[in-house]
């Protein structure tokens, strides 16, 4: 949607592919800038490129509509604003050709700016989720191998018998397939090297923290009401309460700017999600301590630290709950 700034070099990244047996099928979700003209330039000069357009429905249904036309045994997903390294697809497929248990294989692959700033998502001393990941699955969608979506590529199968993404979900849409994945037998495998580049600019629909927060909780909240798999519920519940108190000092690292009195009472909603989280609890006790026993000290340590959060949301205290 609206991608005509990036989507070329997107689609160059396909066409340079070692792997050629291929079919790219490219939704346009109603876009107003000149993505569609871009598009079906690529597919005039290749017969290998199909473009397909919708009234602006979003991501959901525009994956389902490509996966209903799509034709080969392997799915792969490529956002437009991301990128495919030549060697991508070729390596994926060896790995389903090794492994006929796998029905998801997936890539490490680097964030990108868009011009000069690289990391890697693994890190060399990380260990790749791989087998039956479901546990971990329930807990974080990093586990799921989609942090970003185009590092996946899945047996089509696995969709025939999960069904589409759900239409409800503009965000966490991805998510909640894995979790229905994995109820009917999600068997991971990855590759240690980076083949994809997820781009992060203004445009990225996961630049709005808050609303990824609601959309989490409402996948977990559906996915812990239709388990089958009686030994998740538990996870499912606590998952669910990670993420209500993940929620709820972003709130209070946000209220910092605009509402600071509203932090304590962030921090107490967090602590009650999850009780076990002592430090939760001491930081409510510390920003609610009386101001003629030195309150306004205590209170301005907590701020500190809640601002040092935000500059890095990605730093999650959170860590080793779910181990």
């Amino acid at each position: 949607f609206n991608a005509a700034s990036v989507v070329t070099q997107t689609l160059e990244s396909v066409q340079s592919q070692t792997f050629q047996d291929f079919e790219a099928i490219i939704v346009d979700d109603g876009s107003t800038d000149e993505t569609a003209a871009v598009v079906r330039r690529f597919c005039g000069a290749d017969p290998r490129f199909h473009f397909v357009s919708q009234l602006h429905a979003g991501v959901s249904a525009a994956r389902n509509k490509a996966i209903e036309r799509a034709r080969g045994e392997f799915i792969a997903f490529l956002d437009a604003d991301d990128i495919w390294f030549p060697k991508k697809l070729a390596c994926q497929i060896e790995m389903f050709r090794e492994d006929p248990q796998a029905n998801f294989v997936y890539t490490n692959f680097f964030r990108w700016d868009g011009a000069d700033g690289f990391s890697a998502w693994y890190n060399d001393d990380q260990p790749l989720p791989e087998g039956d990941v479901s546990r971990k699955l329930v807990f974080n969608v990093s586990y799921a191998c989609a942090a970003s979506m185009s590092t996946a590529m899945v047996r089509r199968e696995a969709f025939d018998r999960t069904g589409g993404f759900d239409l409800e979900f503009a965000m966490g849409e991805d998510w909640d397939m894995w979790l229905r994945m994995a109820e009917q037998g999600l068997w991971v495998r990855g590759i240690r090297e980076p083949l994809a580049c997820y781009r992060r600019w203004s445009g990225n629909v996961t630049n709005q923290k808050l609303k990824i927060f609601e959309a989490n909780v409402r996948v977990l909240k559906k996915n812990l009401r239709a388990t089958g798999r009686p030994e998740l519920r538990p996870l499912y519940q606590r998952s669910l309460a990670h993420v209500l108190a993940k929620r709820e000092l972003f709130c209070a690292r946000e209220f910092l700017e605009t509402r600071p009195e509203a932090v304590p009472g962030a921090i107490w909603r967090a602590w009650r999600f999850c009780p076990r989280e002592l430090k939760l609890l001491k930081w409510f006790v510390l920003v609610s301590w009386p101001r003629f026993l030195g309150g306004r000290v205590t209170e301005r340590i907590v701020h500190r630290i809640l601002w040092q959060k935000r500059k890095s949301l990605n730093a999650d205290f959170f860590n080793g709950l779910s181990k």
